[in-house]
């Protein structure tokens, strides 16, 4: 793969900034959007991969999935330009909004105008990790897995980092099973 321009990654992951509303979970169907579908600099497995390491580090989902994307595309350089990219309209919407509402947070309009955002959250993560499954859980096992991690997440018996190093885990003892079934060459 060519690597891309700076000023390309500072334009994809700004658009990225600007339409990734709703946090680090409703910004994957951006970064699809925009990584694999538009620029096809990502596979769908990569960008399954970058989000899952994002999300189990500290720190801003999208802001490390930026850090990371930018790293792999252009070095450090490419990391510093997506992560500033990324950061710069949440910034300034940030700026805009607490200029306007300064003081009018428990507005019936604005707190209606914001309950009505919630669903919306929901389904576009929901629509993106169905899109995520379709791409990468290839076998009923995978599913089945996703499910199980699900409702123990729903349940409160299991939070995201212990989902995910059980899952990290999991895939690790797979791969060992895998290779003793191998035979020796």
């Amino acid at each position: 793969m060519l690597r891309p321009a700076l000023h390309a990654i500072f334009g994809s992951f700004l658009r990225i900034g600007a339409g990734a509303f709703g946090g680090g979970m409703a910004a994957l169907p951006v970064f699809e959007a925009e990584l694999v579908r538009r620029r096809q600099w990502f596979s769908p497995a990569e960008t399954a991969e970058a989000y899952a390491i994002s999300q189990s580090v500290p720190g801003v989902i999208i802001v490390n999935f930026a850090v990371l994307a930018g790293l792999r595309l252009a070095g450090k350089r490419g990391a510093a330009v997506a992560a500033v990219a990324v950061a710069l309209p949440a910034f300034f919407i940030i700026l805009a909004l607490a200029a306007l509402f300064a003081g009018r947070w428990e507005n019936r309009w604005i707190a209606a105008a914001l309950s009505g955002l919630r669903p919306a959250v929901v389904a576009i993560i929901a629509g993106a990790a169905l899109r995520l499954g379709f791409a990468n859980l290839r076998s009923p096992w995978p599913w089945l897995a996703a499910a199980a991690g699900a409702g123990l997440m729903l349940a409160k018996i299991l939070a995201p980092v212990p989902l995910i190093l059980l899952g990290a885990a999991a895939g690790l003892a797979l791969h060992f099973v895998r290779r003793r079934k191998e035979p020796a060459p």
